[in-house]
Order: C-alpha cells, then structure tokens, then sequence
C-alpha cells in the first residue's frame, strides 16, 4: 500500500464519519470487527464439527459391524447347543 493509498483510505474514513457521525461510524467499525470474530470462530467450530461427525458415523459403522458379529455368534452358539441338547436326549 503506497502513501497515496494510506492518505486516500484516510480521506474515505474521515468522509463517513463526517457524513454519519461518529458513533455510527465506531457502531459500523465494531459490527464489522465483530463479523470478522465470529466468521474467525466459527471457522474452526465448523472444522471441528465435521471432524467429530466422522468420527461419529465411524462409530456407528463400528457398533453395527460388532452387532452382526453378536449375532452370528449366539446362531453359532445356539445350533452346537441344539446339537449337544439332541445328543443327550438320544442317549438317555
């Protein structure tokens, strides 16, 4: 940014607070400053949020995986039973 640039960005702030006054001018400043905060903030929340979303659907991917695995284990476990159960009553 040259000395023109620096002197014309001066002029221009001074023509709007001569044009809407003072506090308008600070109130404008601080909205924009606030804008810039929260767009900053909310930048790394939106990150941060689409991070744990994977991380959540990993999860439920995990525990819908470990269910079906539950599930094939106890058919396993209730046909060797039904076997055994037959054995006994052949036996007896």
């Amino acid at each position: 940014m040259g000395e023109d640039d620096k002197w014309k960005y001066l002029m221009d702030v001074i023509g709007i607070i001569e044009t809407v006054g003072i506090p308008v001018a600070v109130a404008l400043g601080l909205g924009y400053a606030l804008m810039y905060l929260i767009k900053f903030l909310t930048k790394d929340v939106t990150a941060d949020i689409k991070n744990l979303y994977d991380i959540t659907v990993k999860l439920i991917d995990s525990n819908r995986e470990a269910k079906d695995e539950v599930k094939k284990t106890m058919t396993g476990v209730n046909t060797i039973k039904d076997i055994v159960l037959k054995l006994f009553k052949k036996e007896k």
